[in-house]
């Protein structure tokens, strides 16, 4: 995670000093798009200065609050690093709106842009509410469900056999699914190239490992006790 944040920062660095008055006619977004007139009316001197500072600030700020948080908490560190360019940004859009003079038609972009992002950060948060907790995982007469986000149904028939390890299989990179923070949720790709079920808060050993038709799948909880799981499952498999 730190190594993204470090990533993005780079970037937002880099675009502080990519436009320039000179290329601005052709690199700066909706002022590229300007007429002649409308352009006079901009405030460009100062809107370089501003864009400038932004995307410094956001650079360092970004890898520093990453950082800072990870030494916490990664849950904390990875909702910040998703959700603080966002808020940054709306910033930097309704800021940036008050240099390009008193178009109607350019106000009314920029509020439909801010709704726009609004909206996307709400959405992002609420869906961390239960993306950044564990999966409920219940059994009711011939199936065992994993509920939530990238969810599992599975029939007593198809589960060959389940026990307590101490390790996931190590991660090449996520198929379908949710990895963030310290969860991992949905389908995972493992270093050898076998594909399986993730639902699971990785810093939080044991896990229960399920070996099932559908594929290996691992499962642990922040609030039950693995080997306790474990025995409850195993007991559900024996029912006829």
């Amino acid at each position: 995670m730190l190594v993204i944040a470090a990533l993005l920062s780079l970037l937002f660095a880099g675009i502080a000093f990519i436009v320039t008055k000179a290329n601005a006619p052709y690199m700066l977004a909706g002022y590229n798009s300007m007429s002649d007139q409308e352009r006079q009316k901009v405030d460009l001197h100062s809107y370089l200065k501003f864009f400038k500072r932004f995307h410094l600030f956001l650079a360092f700020s970004l890898v520093s609050g990453v950082y800072l948080l990870s030494l916490k908490n990664n849950n904390w560190a990875s909702v910040f690093l998703t959700i603080y360019p966002l808020v940054a940004y709306l910033y930097f859009i309704i800021k940036g709106a008050s240099f390009q003079g008193n178009s109607i038609q350019q106000k009314a972009v920029t509020y439909l842009v801010g709704i726009i992002m609004v909206v996307v950060i709400a959405l992002i948060l609420v869906t961390g509410l239960t993306d950044y907790q564990s999966s409920e995982l219940t059994t009711q007469n011939q199936t065992l469900k994993i509920k939530g986000t990238y969810g599992l149904v599975l029939q007593r028939s198809e589960i060959i056999h389940q026990r307590v390890v101490k390790e996931i299989p190590p991660i090449t990179y996520k198929e379908n699914g949710f990895a963030s923070g310290d969860y991992a949720k949905g389908r995972f790709k493992t270093r050898n190239g076998q594909t399986i079920w993730l639902f699971v808060n990785k810093q939080s050993s044991p896990f229960l490992w399920i070996k099932s038709t559908k594929g290996d799948i691992y499962y642990n909880n922040d609030e039950l006790s693995t080997e306790t799981l474990s025995r409850h499952v195993e007991q559900w498999l024996k029912k006829q």
